[in-house]
């Protein structure tokens, strides 16, 4: 290994007797090879965390099983390469993290409830209904709180937080769009839970190993063992007596499938199900708002009011009502200034302010900022945000001091509470739901990895009814936009034009692959998430969301492992572990 690997990194060791460590480094020869545990736990991003703090100080034995590290390195992460064979390009690897926290680190905080309508059967969205009733999820999203920092005071209601006084508001049509509010979380998984791992006495952190297989017993119905390796050759066994795998909606497709030792299909596959209904939430510009008042029109939703009422914000999305009358999929819209030229004191006060705000220059903020770079494709930035290449801070403060009028006129228009640019337009930024669609799927390629590992080949599909629904949500959306305001919504050729699809950039949402279902025939995994067929393997995360619905994943992800973590307990319980 090279110096900049993951190899090179000081071995973590809290003790010198192995059975009391905390934090293991599987790349540190003198750590166990082998595990034994009551549940292994395989990922440490959100869910797996999750599952992990509600065993944290039990009797219960936990060992949670990471592929990274506390930091992002690039030989880790070329774990996660692989082919696109779909339609749309999608490349594995610059959508998620190995590392504590998982892809979490890169995560603005957006947390806010499904609406009832996404979690029902809808008769025009394919293999929609989740198994799991809205207001059984409501108890679990209320037990979410505590982990991520939601004040009970923002109630949680249909869609959003029911606390949604803002000091300004749009004239919406709310048979049409409505404003749901969203409460951003101030927790930082990789750091804030780095002291439950040092400090639990029950919980064991294995980090730099990665799961390769799961192999099960005789009888077939139960995992026996858990194959582990790191990039240094060493291999070991996790036995367990459950198994949680928490890698994400592409690796949790992925492990099942490599585990085919006496599953031939892979495990949990026996109906063909694993991999398939890779969800996102697509996204693309809708089009542009001209005229009218524009500063009305992104007021609710820009940055400076996100500052005043943090930490709530809104979204624009579709009501319930217009998604029956003309069987859309559910959708939401945030509005993008594009603004004319700035005055050079300000471009060049944001810049230092960028300049300031750059990430430390290590392979960890490497791989991080190439993966941001990836997610942010497509969404329009405000005006001189990015720092100058190569200008130093010197000349950013120099310039800074010769154009010190500028600087002063927008802390004037700012105390005023106007525009600091003068907007050209507002770019109409949309994100939708996609139905659940069995051919767009996760399956393995013939390709290896550094572990031997077969890599994933990554086949997303949108339905011709998806973009159809897209073409009248976006539609909906400019329309109500430009009325709000006054003004006139220039749409995208491909909103009219059906011939046309529009130019889609995933969120990073992954969802679906080993979907939840009442019956083994529909899914993969059942409403307690527990793998169909299997007594003893489980699945966290938005890999087991029947639909994407319009949310953003996360506060349903903590809730579910939450869920899942009471039914474990429960029946360790019960065992008389």
């Amino acid at each position: 290994m090279t110096a900049s690997g993951p190899a090179a990194r000081c071995p973590i060791r809290y003790a010198d007797d192995w059975t009391r460590l905390l934090i293991l480094d599987y790349l540190d020869a003198s750590a166990p090879g082998d595990y034994t545990c009551d549940v292994c736990i395989i990922g440490a991003g959100p869910a797996g965390i999750a599952v992990a703090s509600a065993f944290a100080d039990s009797r219960y034995r936990v060992c949670v099983i990471e592929s990274g590290g506390f930091d992002s390195d690039s030989m880790t992460h070329a774990l996660s390469e692989g082919d696109s064979v779909g339609p749309i390009d999608f490349d594995p690897s610059l959508c998620r993290l190995r590392a504590i926290g998982g892809s979490s680190r890169l995560w603005g905080g957006g947390c806010v409830p499904l609406t009832r309508l996404d979690m029902a059967p809808r008769d025009w969205v394919p293999a929609s209904g989740w198994p799991l009733g809205f207001d059984e999820l409501v108890a679990w999203w209320e037990q979410a709180r505590g982990l991520l920092d939601i004040a009970p005071r923002h109630g949680i209601g249909d869609g959003g937080f029911a606390d949604g006084r803002f000091a300004h508001a749009l004239p919406l049509q709310p048979e049409r769009i409505v404003d749901r509010v969203c409460y951003i979380s101030p927790v930082k998984f990789q750091s804030r839970y780095r002291a439950m791992f040092g400090d639990s006495a029950n919980i064991t952190l294995v980090l730099h190993a990665t799961l390769t297989e799961l192999v099960a017993g005789p009888e077939g119905s139960r995992v026996r063992v858990g194959r582990i390796g790191s990039l240094a050759g060493r291999r070991g066994t996790v036995r367990a007596r459950h198994y949680v795998l928490a890698g994400g909606a592409i690796e949790n497709a992925r492990l099942l499938l490599a585990s085919d030792g006496s599953h031939p299909r892979g495990m949990g596959n026996d109906h063909d199900q694993v991999g398939r209904h890779f969800m996102d939430h697509p996204r693309c510009v809708a089009g542009k708002v001209v005229d009218g008042d524009l500063h009305a029109l992104l007021r609710p939703y820009n940055s400076s009011e996100l500052r005043k009422e943090f930490p709530r914000y809104r979204e624009l999305a579709l009501s319930d009502d217009v998604q029956r009358e003309q069987r859309l999929l559910n959708a939401r819209a945030r509005p993008y200034p594009v603004t004319a030229s700035t005055p050079a004191g300000l471009q060049a006060l944001r810049e230092l302010r960028a300049n300031f705000r750059q990430p430390a220059n290590d392979a960890g903020a490497g791989v991080e900022t190439i993966v941001q770079r990836a997610l942010d494709a497509g969404i329009p930035t405000a005006a001189g945000c990015a720092p100058a290449a190569g200008v130093r801070r010197g000349r950013l403060l120099l310039r800074v001091g010769m154009n010190a009028s500028h600087v002063a006129r927008a802390m004037t228009r700012r105390l005023r509470s106007r525009p600091l640019d003068t907007y050209r337009h507002v770019a109409l930024m949309t994100y939708f739901e996609q139905s659940p669609n069995p051919d767009s799927r996760v399956t393995l390629a013939d390709t290896r990895d550094a572990l031997g590992m077969r890599r994933v080949r990554v086949d997303w599909r949108v339905a011709e009814l998806d973009y159809a629904s897209y073409r009248v949500a976006a539609g909906i959306f400019g329309e109500e936009a430009a009325r709000a305001c006054g003004g006139r919504f220039e749409p995208e050729p491909w909103v009219r034009d059906p011939a046309l699809q529009p130019a889609l950039v995933g969120t990073a949402h992954h969802l679906g692959t080993t979907r939840m279902s009442a019956r083994a025939e529909d899914g993969v995994v059942d409403p307690d998430c527990r793998v169909h067929g299997m007594e003893n393997l489980h699945v966290a995360g938005s890999s087991v969301f029947p639909t994407g619905g319009w949310a953003f994943p996360t506060f349903t992800i903590v809730a579910l492992a939450l869920r899942l973590s009471d039914r474990l307990r429960r029946g360790l319980e019960i065992a008389g572990a």
